[in-house]
């Protein structure tokens, strides 16, 4: 419920549809479940990194889509993708930061995918901050401002087809009665 409230408000405040912002959301849940995050830490990370995305792709002038797979790839391990956007994750960096956290006793020792995605969502949070909040800055800029039309018409788009299901079916069921 709280994901989709949220989504709700997606196209103007961060120019995803209400559909990408969910399956972004979606795709962020798990690497946060996978890490042990359940309930309002969950939903946080998930939305979080959802948005950071939008502004990753502002500040960089990439897509929310690219961003997202960059962010996800990262947390996966995969530390290429998300270097385009300032971020460079390896081992070491990843060893110290989990070890920062507490949530490993020693940087010799390696992390738990668990582990790696705490470790990996901190340093990105780190590494990414002149770039937070760009989406917002810059929303009167015209990639923005065409980000922002873009998903509010595929949102009314996607309202039309729900309304207009019904009938759709209705109609295709009354051809093939015939």
């Amino acid at each position: 419920g709280q994901i989709e409230e949220w989504a709700s408000t997606a196209a103007e405040k961060f120019g995803q549809s209400k559909n990408q912002a969910m399956d972004a959301a979606s795709t962020f849940a798990i690497f946060g479940r996978s890490a042990g995050l359940a309930g309002n830490d969950l939903v946080q990370f998930s939305t979080q990194f959802t948005e950071l995305a939008s502004d990753l792709a502002s500040f960089n002038n990439t897509t929310p889509e690219d961003a997202i797979v960059a962010l996800g790839a990262a947390m996966r391990g995969e530390m290429e993708p998300i270097r385009r956007y300032g971020v460079l994750l390896d081992d070491a960096s990843m060893r110290q930061k989990a070890l920062e956290m507490g949530i490993t006793n020693s940087i010799n020792k390696a992390l738990t995918p668990q582990q790696k995605v705490l470790a990996a969502s901190a340093l990105i949070m780190e590494q990414t901050t002149a770039a937070q909040g760009d989406f917002e800055r810059q929303s009167e800029g015209l990639a923005n401002m065409q980000r922002i039309l873009k998903a509010e018409i595929t949102d009314m788009a996607t309202e039309l087809s729900t309304a207009f299901l019904p009938i759709a079916q209705q109609v295709v069921g009354f051809v093939r009665e015939k």
